[in-house]
């Protein structure tokens, strides 16, 4: 998760900034100008890798927010006067956020490659607009007769056809604009943001959904980008329509991939860097006839670079903390809380899933009471893990209802359905693996109160840490809280995933095979927890080992080809003469008697 810069990286980055300010005192106009479109980039690709290495959504379209930003100044600027960019900066602010959050929300519906694909058409779209059609000057762009200046009541404050002016401007909006950035990734609405970046399915099955929470940094960062077009313009007082192209979205990446993905200052020594070599070979005094296949040269040099910096330039700054000490606490269930609280029943009827012509689910009715450790079991194939999948809205069912308490959940979203108190675990341990084992709690409690709006912890702050506190607690993970998850056991891992849950807030545990790949002892602690998570708790737990999950359970579920085939208590389904023949047929039934 994202932490505040070491005190390497805030060495250099004010080192940058103090020679910013020395720009303009030891360097020409050119020097000014350049530094000024450094500046400007370096906004305008923060507000890319928050939507990259902060969400993790890789954007081929990020230009057509800064071409927006460019020529909403030449839409709103006079003829013949200057623009007030009290009015106009807010303007490009505004347009840029309002089309991220139109063509954002059909975006965000996709993933992956698609996702690619859908943000580089609507860039090219736009590109197509205004480039065939003669808005602003068609293909051969358009002037800004007069640059804006910042007047109030009459009064010009700020002239940014004074260069030095502009540039101090565009040196403080990027101070503003990276200690924004890292604010608000620091919040609850960022920490989400960088869990949906690493599991999105586990942030969803937490209770958040997780389509508000892209579509709304999405809009970020398509508002940050029109800031910088509306800067970007303002240096020439033109506009063309390649601020729209892939091409510019295409640089915007390799600038971020170059300084460093997800770091937030990576990006600025990044657009840096770039601009830097691009200049130096474009300059024939200086290289002399490569200038003529200056971007054979600039390709060339960024292979070397990622090769060489895999992690970007801020690779380069990063101190590895030491590994937490090893450490072991006992378990305490839920025998901490200051009192026994209701878990939640359970009740399906008629439950059905189909996959064409294969039911894996056929017509399962069953009622699981509150407050006891409930054992689904079955042989391979027998529809467990899908009749977990319906419960969970991971699956939509093709008939029946399911009641969680008085409450119909039937067909309902993963997000909606853990926030109605269902918590599940996976057959795979589903964890954010580069996080401490506190932060990966710390998710699941911020899904308490999961609104994309949450800028601070504020009143759910002393709840947030009692909850993050009792998981661990109860777990046996106090001791780990800051061991990264991938330094975990398999065994810690799976009590972690358990922690999650009930930071989660989660009535009703479903857990997946939490068993499976258990040395003994770890299988006894576990088996041990889950026990006594039943005082607060509904314990659905699928598992294949029958010696654990006959010592765990209050009663059994036996599923076979889909169907439920017996249900009660595990001595009487121990004798159940239609349970053995479906674990080992009738010729294996003759051998036990």
């Amino acid at each position: 998760m994202l932490q505040r810069p070491s005190a390497l990286v805030a060495i250099v980055l004010t080192a940058l900034v103090v020679a910013a300010l020395l720009v303009p005192f030891v360097g020409g106009s050119y020097a000014i100008k350049f530094t000024t479109r450094v500046l400007v980039l370096a906004i305008f690709v923060i507000s890319l890798d928050f939507l990259i290495g902060i969400t993790g959504l890789v954007s081929f379209g990020h230009a057509m927010f800064f071409g927006l930003g460019a020529y909403s100044l030449y839409f709103i600027s006079p003829q013949a006067e200057a623009a007030n960019a009290l009015v106009a900066f807010p303007a490009a602010i505004l347009g840029a956020g309002v089309a991220a959050a139109i063509i954002g929300a059909f975006c965000v519906l996709t993933r992956g490659f698609y996702f690619i694909m859908v943000t580089l058409a609507f860039g090219q779209m736009l590109f197509s607009l205004f480039y065939t059609s003669r808005i602003a000057g068609g293909s051969d762009g358009a002037y800004i007769n007069v640059k804006p200046e910042v007047a109030l009541f009459g009064v010009t404050i700020l002239d940014f056809d004074r260069r030095t002016a502009f540039y101090y401007f565009c040196l403080a909006a990027l101070v503003l604009v990276y200690l924004g950035a890292l604010a608000l990734a620091r919040t609850p609405f960022g920490r989400v943001l960088q869990a949906i970046r690493r599991n999105e399915q586990r942030v969803g099955a937490l209770g958040v959904n997780t389509y508000t929470h892209k579509l709304l940094s999405f809009v970020l960062a398509g508002a940050i980008a029109g800031f910088a077009g509306v800067l970007f313009a303002t240096i020439d007082g033109y506009v063309t329509p390649d601020l729209f192209g892939w091409r510019q979205s295409g640089v915007a990446i390799m600038m971020v991939v170059l300084g460093g993905v997800g770091t937030l200052f990576g990006p600025i020594l990044g657009a840096l860097l770039y601009s830097a070599i691009e200049e130096v070979l474009k300059t024939g005094s200086w290289v002399g006839p490569i200038a003529n296949h200056w971007s054979l040269g600039l390709g060339l040099i960024l292979i070397a670079a990622v090769l060489a910096w895999p992690r970007g330039v801020a690779g380069l700054f990063e101190t590895h903390a030491p590994p937490a000490p090893p450490g072991r606490d006992q378990p305490s269930g839920d025998l901490q809380a200051e009192r026994p609280q209701r878990g939640k029943a359970l009740a399906v009827e008629g439950l059905t899933r189909a996959f064409g012509g294969l039911v894996a689910v056929n017509d399962v009715s069953l009622k699981l009471a509150p407050n006891l450790v409930h054992g689904v079991i079955g042989p391979n194939g027998a529809g467990k893990t899908t009749f977990i999948n319906v419960l969970t809205g991971a699956l939509k069912p093709t008939a029946g209802r399911i009641r969680l308490d008085d409450e119909d959940i039937s067909g309902r979203t993963p997000y909606a359905i853990a926030r109605c108190g269902l918590g599940r675990s996976y057959q795979r341990t589903n964890i954010f693996l580069p996080f401490t084992v506190r932060e990966n709690c710390l998710i699941a409690a911020h899904a308490r109160h999961p609104s994309p709006f949450r800028l601070r912890a504020g009143k759910f702050a002393r709840e947030e840490e009692r909850e993050i506190v009792h998981a661990l607690a109860a777990t046996g993970l106090s001791a780990r809280a800051d061991a990264r998850a991938s330094h975990l056991s398999h065994g810690e891992q799976r009590q972690l995933e358990i922690a999650m849950l009930l930071a989660s807030g989660a009535r009703l545990l479903i857990l997946d095979e939490p068993l499976g790949g258990m040395g003994a002892e770890e299988t006894g602690r576990v088996t041990a927890l889950l026990r006594a998570l039943s005082v607060n708790h509904t314990v659905v737990l699928i598992e294949h080992d029958m010696d654990a999950i006959f010592a765990a359970a209050d009663t059994l579920t036996v599923l076979v080809e889909g169907k439920l085939l017996a249900h009660g208590k595990p001595e009487d389904i121990r004798r159940d003469p239609a349970v053995r023949e479906a674990y080992l047929g009738r010729w294996g039934q003759e051998i036990v008697r």
